[in-house]
C-alpha cells in the first residue's frame, strides 16, 4: 500500500504500526496461487502431439494391441513427468524472489531505533539505512549522507546511483525495495510496501500466462497435420477396402493400425529430453528455466539488443596497477579474495604502503569470506572501495588493526561519479 505522509522524527508508535499492519497487510511479495499437480499434468496432456498419442493409445486398445498401447503410454508418462518436474523446480527457484527482501530492518518507533522483521514494515515507518543494508520497502529519504545505492536488480544498470534527501532530479530522493546500500547512511519514510513496492511490481510481471514459443507452435502444427493425415488415410483405406468387398471389421482394424503406425511415438519424448538437457546446462550457469520450451526460444533469437556495454558487466572491480611519484606496482589476482600479490616496478616500497594505507582507511566497504570454505569472497559496500581494500590486503595490511590504530573521528562525504565496473 502507499502513503505520502511526512513521518515525525519519533517515527510511528507501536499502536499505529499495529493498526497500519492490519490495514495494509504484511510487507511481503504475495505468492502466486499455487498450481495443483493435476492442473500441471492436464496442461502437459493438452499438447497437440500428446493428444495424438492419447488417441493412438485408445486405438491400439480398441484393436487389442496391448504391447503398443503400453509403450505409447510409457512415452506419455515420461514426457509428462519430465515437464511437470521441471516446472515445479523452476517455480521453487522463482519463489526465491521474495527472499531478496531484507529479513530484518531498523526502524524508529516510539522515538527509539529498533530491529523488526522486514515483513512488519508499514507505510509511514522511519527506516534507518546503513552500508550493506537491503532497502526493505519503497521510501522517501529525509536524511542522507553520501548515500550510494546499487539498483542493478531493478534497472539492469551496473553503475550505482547517488541518492540525497534534497532530491534534484525526479526520484533522487527515493529508495526502492530490494536495492542495496553500497555506501553512506540515511533515514527514510516508507511510502510503499508489499505488492505496491518496486519489488512487488516485478513479481507481478512474472505471473501472466506466457505466449507459445516458436517450437511449441511448430509442434502444434505438426500434431494437427498428423491427425488430419492419419484420419484421412484411415478413411481412404477403409472405403477402398469396402469397394473391394473386404469385410468391414477387417478393414476397420487395418485402418486403425495404419493410423497408429503414422503417429511418431518417440518424437515428444525426444523433444522433451533434448529440452531437459538444455535446461540442465543453463542451470549449471545459474539460469532458471521456468518452462522447458523456453530453452528453445533462445535458439530462435536472431537479434540481441542492449542499451549499453555497462549493462553486461558483472559489477565487480579489481585493482591492477598502483602509481606513486617514484614507483609503480602491479597487483595480481582476480575477485575480492586474498589470492594474488603486489610486485614493485621500483624501490619506493614505503610510498606504495602509504598509498594502500590511505585507501584502506578512507574506506567504508567490507569483505566477507566464503561461508563454506569454498566459493568467492563477497564485497559489502562500494565495489571500488572493496577493490582498494582487497589490494591493501594483498599488500600485507591488516584493515581491522589499521582501523583500530587510526580511529575515524569525522567524515565529509563527497559525491563522485563511479567508474564503470570491469569484468
Amino acid at each position: 500500500m502507499t502513503v505520502a505522509a511526512h513521518a515525525p522524527t519519533r517515527g510511528l508508535t507501536s499502536t499505529e504500526a499495529a493498526r497500519l499492519l492490519s490495514e495494509h497487510g504484511r510487507n511481503e511479495v504475495a505468492a502466486a496461487h499455487r498450481v495443483p499437480l493435476w492442473a500441471r499434468v492436464a496442461a502437459q496432456l493438452r499438447d497437440p502431439l500428446i493428444t495424438v498419442l492419447l488417441a493412438a493409445v485408445a486405438l491400439t486398445l480398441a484393436i487389442g494391441d496391448h504391447p503398443d498401447a503400453i509403450v505409447i503410454t510409457l512415452v506419455i508418462v515420461i514426457n509428462t513427468s519430465v515437464g511437470v518436474v521441471q516446472e515445479v523446480r523452476a517455480e521453487s527457484a522463482v519463489a526465491a524472489l521474495s527472499r531478496l527482501s531484507a529479513p530484518v530492518a531498523r526502524v524508529v518507533r516510539d522515538g527509539v531505533q529498533r530491529t523488526v522483521p522486514a515483513a512488519e514494515i508499514v507505510p509511514g515507518d522511519v527506516v534507518a539505512l546503513t552500508e550493506g543494508d537491503i532497502v526493505p520497502a519503497d521510501a522517501r529519504l529525509t536524511e542522507a549522507a553520501g548515500l550510494l545505492l546499487d539498483e542493478s536488480m531493478l534497472t539492469g544498470e551496473s553503475l550505482p546511483v547517488t541518492r540525497s534527501a534534497e532530491g534534484g532530479a525526479p526520484g533522487d530522493d527515493r529508495a526502492q525495495a530490494g536495492t542495496i546500500v553500497l555506501r553512506g547512511r540515511a533515514l527514510a519514510v516508507v511510502t510503499s510496501t508489499g505488492a505496491d513496492s518496486a519489488l512487488g511490481r516485478i513479481a507481478a510481471m512474472l505471473r501472466p500466462r506466457p505466449e507459445p514459443t516458436p517450437l511449441q507452435r511448430r509442434l502444434a502444427g505438426l500434431g494437427r497435420v498428423l491427425a488430419v493425415v492419419a484420419v484421412g488415410l484411415c478413411v481412404l483405406v477403409f472405403v477402398l477396402g469396402l469397394l473391394r468387398n473386404q469385410p468391414p471389421g477387417e478393414m476397420g482394424v487395418t485402418a486403425i493400425s495404419l493410423a497408429v503406425a503414422a503417429v511418431p511415438e518417440s518424437l515428444p519424448a525426444v523433444v522433451t529430453l533434448a529440452l531437459a538437457l538444455g535446461a540442465r546446462r543453463m542451470a549449471a550457469r545459474h539460469a532458471v528455466v521456468r518452462r522447458l520450451p523456453a530453452v528453445e526460444t533462445l535458439g530462435s533469437v536472431t537479434v540481441l539488443a542492449t542499451d549499453k556495454t555497462g549493462t553486461l558487466t558483472e559489477g565487480r572491480m579489481v585493482v591492477e596497477r598502483l602509481w606513486t611519484p617514484h614507483s609503480t606496482a602491479t597487483v595480481t589476482g582476480l575477485g575480492y579474495g586474498p589470492a594474488g600479490g603486489i610486485s614493485l616496478d621500483g624501490t619506493a616500497d614505503d610510498e606504495v604502503k602509504s598509498l594502500l594505507t590511505a585507501a584502506a582507511l578512507c574506506n567504508d566497504a567490507a569483505l566477507r569470506p566464503p561461508t563454506g570454505g569454498d566459493g568467492p569472497w563477497e564485497a559489502i559496500g562500494d565495489p571500488t572501495e572493496a577493490a582498494l581494500l582487497t589490494a591493501a590486503g594483498k599488500g600485507g595490511l591488516d584493515h581491522p588493526r589499521l582501523r583500530d590504530t587510526y580511529a575515524r573521528v569525522a567524515e565529509t562525504p563527497k559525491h563522485r561519479s563511479t567508474a564503470p565496473a570491469s569484468g
